[in-house]
């Protein structure tokens, strides 16, 4: 069983790689090989420099709210600790394509240092949840501004723009779930009346996510914490485009609406090189660089480059994890 669950792991993480190097393959032969040379050796070194940092100090303040949220559900982590499960979870997002796996690890982690699973699980979805709904606040007022100023037009966005408020749409029903007394007994009612299997601890499970709204100490600070994280991720994104020089006073609200949707797609196990295919398409279609396509596409790789090299601190601290759980051999 456990050798027949180690290929399959095998094997998924083969398939994974092939259909990257198709995707990348298929950008190369699509855009040629030279023009995406030389859009890279247009970047500006300090814009990408700028743009690490913002990521790096974005990780920080995530450690700060994932911390917050824990100790809210009676798991208490030094920050030392949460900064190293914090980036080990980071790390296996972009190396194992997708958050969820990073999230799992986290928890996986939590239970090992702190035994507690139910708290490391809701921590972690409230943590993944704020930053979505801060991206949904983002995107619903970026939305607004194209709107107001006439830029979705011609079919070209407003698909785009449509699909995105209607899937934030609920995420604010979730957040409503959480804060809201009212909205839990309600739903705990609706629970009781389906024939769903382990209907306990399903409660249970959605007990344990829920935040009173009058717990202002967590709930507050949680929101101001979401907003300026992904205020800074999607500052990533407009640094990366200003090394490329695409950014204009006209085109930076396009960033508040587009990244958000890339956000989304994260949620999904996505082989590298499709979420920033689509994210480079997607700008392409709102006007960015129209005759030049591939420098839109290589503004959106270097973004999840900045990632991925923001990303390698976690790769160290779990080598480093592991040394030190490491079973010590006994002397002859």
């Amino acid at each position: 069983m456990a050798d027949g669950c180690r290929w399959k792991k095998v094997a998924s993480a083969l398939i994974k790689v092939l259909v990257t190097g198709a995707v990348v393959a298929f950008i190369i032969h699509r855009l040629g090989w030279s023009s995406i040379a030389s859009t890279l050796a247009m970047a500006q070194p300090h814009w990408l420099m700028a743009a690490l940092t913002l990521f790096l100090l974005s990780g920080v303040l995530g450690v700060v709210q994932w911390r917050l949220l824990l100790a809210n559900k009676d798991v208490h982590l030094s920050f030392g600790r949460c900064l190293s499960l914090y980036f080990i979870g980071m790390f296996f997002n972009n190396f194992m394509l997708g958050t969820v796996t990073g999230d799992a690890v986290r928890v996986t982690y939590v239970r090992t240092s702190a035994g507690s699973v139910r708290g490391g699980i809701a921590a972690t979805f409230l943590d993944r949840f704020a930053g979505l709904l801060a991206m949904a606040c983002f995107a619903i007022v970026g939305s607004g501004v194209l709107l107001k100023r006439g830029l979705v037009d011609e079919g070209r966005v407003a698909t785009a723009v449509i699909a995105l408020v209607a899937t934030f749409g609920l995420f604010f029903m979730t957040c409503a779930f959480i804060v809201s007394r009212r909205v839990q007994r309600f739903s705990f009612r609706i629970i009781d009346l389906l024939p769903i299997p382990c209907k306990n601890m399903v409660r249970d499970m959605l007990k344990s996510i829920a935040l009173e709204v009058h717990n202002r100490h967590v709930v507050v600070p949680v929101g101001f914490l979401a907003v300026g994280i992904q205020a800074m991720r999607i500052g990533v994104h407009i640094l990366c485009a200003a090394s490329l020089g695409l950014l204009t006073a006209q085109n930076f609200q396009y960033f508040f609406v587009f990244v958000p949707i890339l956000a989304i797609l994260m949620l999904v196990p996505l082989p590298f090189g499709v979420k920033e295919g689509i994210g480079g398409s997607l700008f392409v279609l709102a006007g960015f660089s129209p005759d030049a396509p591939e420098v839109p596409l290589v503004m959106e790789f270097l973004a999840s480059l900045v990632g991925i090299v923001a990303s390698l601190a976690g790769g160290v601290f779990f080598v480093l994890s592991r040394v030190r759980t490491a079973p010590m051999k006994e002397p002859v």
